[in-house]
């Protein structure tokens, strides 16, 4: 099909679909544009529209104003002014609603769709007499009516447009009609919409003052049955206001149960920040604050979110990772297996003492391992001074000596490893990237393993209150404190000299005597307790034996019998029997029949 444009609009052409959504979108501004629309009430019957205007112009840009008249063109007291913005329609109402204009005091208040105002007015009127009812006439009746007159009119349309309809007409020509009807509509809506265009970049948002002058305060607490009257009535206490506003929720069209308010100075606001628990409201405390800007509230609450979001650690674990050397990495190239085994029984060691929430990784203290036994602190701190930028400050470098293996000069054995304190982070950082796993410090089999120390909290503690003590101490220090010494003083001699107190008593225990002596054993206080019960349970069977009567005494006691000395019936009773029985067998032996014959 030929799709014919016009000279002035190549790209006018546009869809349905696209002039539909023009449409919706000017709607949409329309009702945008009517937010900003005010009526105005009980107007001098003399008013006209250009000192109407002249007296709204002082508040913004005006879009229309109209005054509204009877048929005989005499005035109805009524009119309605279009701003441009709705901020500065919202002014207007407020500085003009209820004052004077003409010599008379006006109403003032945004304008609504008519059938919004009908619903409104009909419920006034039925509040004010519920007798009025409204009348339920049948509607089938008319329905009927406009349905014929509805197929009538469509009927007519029909025959109307199979008379316009010329069967000898070219099917080109009917596309060329329709084409052209649709461009002309197409270039309507894009006329329209230029005009949308210009009209938004020429509305800017106008930025309130309202905070930087600090005369505005937010309240929070306030009842949700309060108005904006009662809340003005509650501030006046203070000092004259501009406005007093309660925050509407958008969904619900309820309170919030805060609000703003603006004085007129900022000495009032100051006092109304200051009423504290006094300042009340339908028996509610007002909290009041400092009205804050937008953008100082949005940047407060991102800067909570990423402090909740941000991972504290006290203990600095994430420097445990500083310097590790992984297998199979460009950094294990060239190192020996002893190396390898002694960083990884390092880091086996450091996860095991890290277990103890006591124990924390210094940001500044670095322990370099595999020291050679030769090497002293000057030479350790010779060699940090030579990696580390000008003006760094080395707080200490320290190797770990055994002092149970002291040669002859009294110096102990090293034990290959040692610590260097900087000033700052930054710089023991650059060290341990400098020195750790360097080929060229010690040597290539025996490199150095750098790490951040793993300090105690409490050692580090008592050491700074030790340093802090010294520092007061020392007469060359700034911190020197002459009484401090003096009073320290005081207090040892009076703790080497025993106190004189008064007689000791017998339930006072044995008296502690001056000298150096050893701490009583365990097996000796254990022999103490068992003795100690022993003797209650002595004196617990005496106090029982005193309780006791003498007849008590008598029934218990039992004569007991006299032991027999020597043998007893028994053993005399065996031995009869054994006699007996010897005879009986020398008897019978003689009774026996010898042989002749040997």
């Amino acid at each position: 099909m030929a799709h014919h444009k016009k000279k002035g609009h190549p790209d006018a052409k546009l869809s349905v679909k696209d002039i539909l959504r023009l449409r919706k979108k000017e709607s949409k501004r329309k009702l945008r544009e009517k937010r900003a629309r005010l009526v105005i009430k009980n107007l001098p019957f003399d008013t006209t529209e250009e000192n109407l205007r002249e007296h709204f112009s002082k508040y913004g840009d005006i879009f229309e104003v109209k005054v509204l008249k009877k048929e005989d063109g005499k005035s109805l007291g009524c009119g309605f002014i279009q701003f441009k913005l709705v901020q500065r329609a919202r002014k207007a109402k407020h500085y003009t609603d209820g004052q004077p204009f003409l010599g008379r005091n006006i109403d003032v208040d945004f304008a609504m769709a008519k059938k919004k105002y009908e619903k409104i007015k009909v419920k006034k009127e039925l509040e004010i007499d519920p007798n009025i009812k409204i009348k339920e006439e049948p509607m089938d009746a008319e329905f009927d009516n406009i349905e014929k007159s509805d197929e009538k009119d469509e009927i007519v349309k029909l025959e109307d447009s199979a008379r316009e309809i010329d069967p000898d007409d070219n099917v080109d020509s009917d596309e060329n009609n329709s084409d052209d009807s649709i461009e002309s509509s197409d270039e309507e809506d894009v006329e329209e919409l230029e005009v949308k265009k210009e009209y938004s970049e020429s509305r800017t948002r106008i930025i309130s003052n309202d905070v930087s002058e600090g005369k505005t305060i937010f309240v929070k607490n306030v009842p949700f049955t309060a108005t904006n009257k009662d809340l003005k009535e509650c501030m006046l206490q203070f000092g004259p206001i501009y406005y007093a506003l309660i925050c509407i929720d958008k969904l619900t069209e309820h309170s919030k149960g805060t609000a703003f308010v603006k004085f007129c100075f900022k000495e009032d606001a100051e006092k109304a920040l200051e009423a504290g628990t006094e300042l009340t409201l339908m028996g509610s405390v007002l909290d009041c604050h400092k009205a804050l800007d937008k953008k100082e509230i949005k940047s407060k609450l991102d800067a909570k979110e990423s402090s909740k979001s941000a991972v504290k650690d006290s203990r600095n674990l994430y420097l445990v990772k500083e310097g590790v050397v992984m297998a199979g990495s460009k950094a294990a190239e060239g190192v020996s297996g002893a190396d390898m085994t002694k960083r990884l029984k390092l880091e086996q060691y450091k996860s095991q003492i890290l277990k103890n929430l006591n124990m924390f990784v210094s940001r500044v203290r670095l322990a370099i391992h595999n020291i050679p036994q030769n090497w002293d602190d000057k030479k350790l701190r010779s060699l940090c001074e030579r990696f580390v930028n000008q003006g760094v400050k080395i707080i200490e470098v320290r190797i770990m000596r055994d002092f149970n293996n002291v040669n002859a000069e009294g110096i102990g054995k090293s034990k290959e490893f040692g610590f260097v304190t900087l000033d700052t982070h930054e710089n023991a950082l650059s060290l341990l990237r400098k020195l750790n796993n360097n080929p060229n410090i010690f040597s290539k089999s025996r490199r150095p393993i750098v790490s951040f120390s793993i300090e105690k909290r409490s050692a580090i503690k008592t050491k700074l209150k030790r340093l802090e003590k010294s520092r007061l101490k020392n007469p060359k220090s700034k911190f020197f404190n002459p009484d401090l010494s003096k009073k320290e003083n005081e207090n040892i001699d009076d703790s080497h000299n025993p106190v004189e107190v008064g007689g000791l008593n017998e339930f006072s225990g044995i008296s502690a005597e001056l000298g150096v002596q050893k701490m009583r054993s365990n097996y000796k206080l254990s022999a103490q307790a068992k003795k100690h019960s022993e003797n209650m349970k002595k004196e617990k069977k005496k106090l029982k034996l005193r309780k006791k009567t003498l007849k008590e005494k008598k029934k218990e006691f039992t004569k007991q019998e006299r032991q027999k000395i020597g043998k007893s019936k028994d053993d005399y009773d065996d031995f009869s029997k054994l006699v007996s029985n010897y005879k009986k067998t020398i008897s019978g032996a003689s009774s026996l029949k010898s042989k002749w014959y040997t």
